[in-house]
């Protein structure tokens, strides 16, 4: 009997390199030796750099309520493929693939396929990483005491091939905003010395949106006050706070110029198509949204949507839309409203409107990506 023929080990690195990340989670019950190669955190690096660069994914988290006795609630996180979704939503959810956690613990981004989850306990936080297709959690890390509720965000330093946590938080005793970094696989936070100052942030903006290695809130600058009125803000003092995790330094850019007058309601930032967008409810008659498309070049900034709520069959709005997804042409943006079970799916192409029911009620979502990535860092 013949033997069949063994490849030479890079031949098979380069071939299983460009193979999808959840083919290779497979692979891995070949034999030991597959096992051990796609396990590498090497081989992972490769992979990641040989992926797609735009998010073909994303991860929507919901909470839901079940009676045990008395009421208690739980985080469900589900990871949506982005064409089916836009596409074909009725057949889009695999429910192996969910991850139900307890209320304590929310998703507040994802990079490189790492999710990163915080859970707070009276004002103690502490985060963990999940990567959804390895199916592995890291430990908790350090918690991080603090007198408020931090606006936060997480991110990759591709320098120093570290995943970082930032909260920013306003410290009554020395009386001013304080930030404070965690790195994955750190024993401890560490101030943040090179930017001094901070702004006042945005209520409605506790998440950061991270793009090209920036986290980005909206914020208030030239403001003496930590306590806001937002009826009392004007439309100069609206500004994008941005904080390089690279070099952890801070810098502002501005809004598009053809936001001219305040709305009624706190806009909000968020990541479609890799873009950093801004979005906003105009005049309670439309839906708004912008998008950067080279990030920190005001210039760059696109107005994509403008759209009734009339024609979106919204009579009364109530709450801000959420942009889900949008397709890569830039024709089909799918909008939550208002945390419910559907959302509406938009073609600007046509005009044409659809309700979509989803599975679970999307709260958030975040852009997200398949890897190999270890939800820990790697050795020295």
């Amino acid at each position: 009997m013949t033997s069949l023929p063994i490849l030479p080990s890079d031949l098979l690195i380069e071939i299983l390199s460009w193979l999808p990340a959840k083919s290779l989670v497979r692979f891995r019950r070949v034999s030991k030796y597959w096992k051990s190669l796609i396990s590498n955190t090497t081989f992972a690096k490769l992979h990641l750099q040989r992926s797609p660069k735009h998010t073909h994914t994303l991860l929507t988290s919901s909470k839901k309520v079940y009676l045990n006795g008395y009421k208690d609630y739980y985080r469900v996180l589900t990871p949506y493929k982005v064409r089916p979704l836009l596409e074909h939503p009725s057949s889009i959810l695999i429910k192996d693939e969910c991850r139900r956690f307890n209320t304590r613990s929310d998703p507040i981004g994802s990079a490189n396929g790492l999710v990163c989850m915080i859970s707070d306990k009276y004002r103690e936080f502490w985060v963990l990483f999940w990567n959804p297709t390895l199916r592995l959690t890291s430990k908790n890390s350090p918690s991080l005491i603090i007198p408020d509720v931090p606006h936060l965000g997480f991110g990759y330093d591709d320098s120093n091939d570290t995943y970082k946590v930032v909260a920013v938080f306003w410290d009554s005793t020395t009386q001013e905003m304080q930030g404070r970094v965690h790195c994955m696989g750190d024993n401890c936070w560490r101030k943040i010395i090179v930017c001094p100052t901070f702004p006042i942030l945005l209520d409605y903006n506790q998440i950061g949106s991270f793009v090209s290695g920036n986290v980005n809130w909206l914020a208030l600058h030239n403001s003496k006050f930590h306590e806001y009125e937002w009826e009392n803000v004007t439309i100069n003092q609206l500004a994008i706070f941005s904080l390089d995790l690279q070099k952890e330094t801070c810098k502002y850019t501005l809004l598009p110029d053809g936001f001219s007058e305040l709305p009624e309601d706190e806009p909000r930032l968020t990541v479609l198509r890799g873009c950093l967008c801004f979005y906003y409810d105009y005049m309670r008659t439309h839906f708004v949204l912008w998008e950067m498309r080279e990030f920190g070049v005001q210039e760059s900034w696109t107005r994509l949507v403008n759209v009734s709520y009339a024609h979106l069959q919204i009579k009364e709005p109530n709450g801000l839309l959420v942009p889900v997804c949008l397709s890569e042409n830039g024709d089909v943006l799918m909008l939550a409203n208002n945390n419910q079970n559907d959302v509406i799916k938009y073609n600007q192409r046509d005009n044409r409107i659809e309700y979509v029911e989803l599975p679970n009620t999307i709260f958030d979502a975040h852009e997200h990506m398949q890897s190999l990535v270890l939800p820990r860092p790697c050795p020295n």
